[in-house]
């Protein structure tokens, strides 16, 4: 390999791990909240990966919560049902208790929820063949607005398989993260 070429991929390696990973990590967290314990930190912990982040809503919790439940795995038990409503407050949302499996999680085996206490937190566990996920979505409120805060921590197998797993979680969470939650916020504020 030519020395400019393994600069060159030195000096992104570098970039990713010193300036682009910190920041997706704690994607519009706080100090305070990235360093906060929250629910469901008890079911991993120690986790290999952690990232916290964080959005605002302009909307009140109440509100925000049903978009959660909606785009966060679509109903108890299964998928969502055909030409099911996109609008909160359908079934999807009423009940939802420990032990519901959300399906939808990246391994196929669904998220089972460990904690929800509506219309603050959500805590979810995916456990896989290659992996344990969890994930708790707190919902304070702010003078009338929402604070959305979105832990992911993950514990994988000493294996080939859990290895990639958490290689690809590393990237692939944070843009799937992201984009839920910057949904979630438009849907809520749009309704609200």
């Amino acid at each position: 390999m030519p020395r400019s070429l393994f600069r060159l991929a030195a000096g992104t390696a570098a970039g990713y791990l010193f300036a682009v990973r910190p920041w997706h990590l704690r994607w519009g967290a706080e100090d305070r909240e990235v360093h906060a314990a929250m629910p469901g930190d008890d079911l991993i912990p120690h986790p290999q990966h952690q990232a916290t982040r964080a959005i605002t809503i302009d909307a009140p919790p109440a509100s925000v919560w049903a978009w959660v439940v909606r785009l966060g795995g679509h109903r108890p038990g299964g998928p969502p049902a055909p030409g099911a409503s996109e609008e909160p407050g359908t079934t999807a949302q009423q009940g939802l208790k420990v032990g519901d499996v959300l399906h939808g999680a990246a391994d196929g085996t669904g998220h089972i929820v460990e904690q929800a206490d509506p219309p603050h937190t959500l805590v979810l566990a995916s456990r896989g063949a290659d992996a344990t996920t969890t994930c708790c979505i707190s919902l304070r409120d702010v003078d009338g607005k929402t604070r959305m805060i979105f832990r992911v921590r993950i514990r994988a197998e000493s294996t080939l398989r859990g290895t990639g797993y958490l290689a690809m979680m590393d990237v692939g969470d944070f843009l799937a993260t992201r984009r839920q939650m910057l949904t979630i916020k438009e849907r809520a504020e749009s309704a609200h």
